[in-house]
C-alpha cells in the first residue's frame, strides 16, 4: 500500500434496492467487483484503488436529497484512462435513466486537458468520471 491512498469509501444511501443496481453498473464500469453483500452493508473492491461501500441510511433520519455545499462529502471523481471511457460511462449513465449534472466536455478551467462527465446516484450524490492527460 502506498501512503495516503484510499483504502475505503463508505456511502449512505436512502434506498439499498435503487443504489445497489445503479452502483453495480457503474462500479463494474470502472473495474470494481462486488465482493461482500449483507445486511448491514455492499461493498465493491477494486485491487488497484480500495473499497467502497454502501449502508442503507437509519430509518429515522430525515430522508432527502444530498447537499452537497452542506457540510460533508462535496462529491466523488472517478480516474478514466481515456475520453472514450468517459463516452461509453456517459452512455451507460442515460441506459440507467439517471441524472446527468454536466454531460461529457473538456473543463479547461479545472486544467488543461479536463475532460468529465457529471453525474447523481439515486440520492442526489454528486459523481464525476474524468479524463485528466496531463497527469503525471
Amino acid at each position: 500500500m502506498t501512503l495516503g491512498t484510499l483504502n475505503h469509501l463508505s456511502l449512505t444511501v436512502s434506498d439499498r434496492s435503487k443504489s445497489e443496481p445503479f452502483y453495480n453498473a457503474i462500479l463494474e464500469f470502472m473495474g470494481y467487483q462486488q465482493v461482500e453483500k449483507n445486511d448491514e452493508f455492499i461493498m465493491w473492491w477494486s485491487k488497484d484503488v480500495g473499497a467502497i461501500l454502501i449502508y442503507a441510511a437509519n430509518p429515522d433520519s430525515p430522508n432527502k436529497l444530498h447537499d452537497r455545499y452542506s457540510p460533508g462529502l462535496h462529491h466523488l471523481a472517478f480516474n478514466a484512462d481515456s475520453r472514450e471511457q468517459v463516452d461509453n460511462l456517459y452512455n451507460l449513465i442515460l441506459e440507467l435513466g439517471a441524472t446527468i449534472l454536466d454531460p461529457p466536455a473538456e473543463y479547461n478551467q479545472y486544467a488543461p486537458g479536463y475532460y468529465a462527465v457529471f453525474f447523481a446516484d439515486p440520492d442526489g450524490i454528486k459523481l464525476e468520471l474524468v479524463h485528466m492527460p496531463n497527469l503525471p
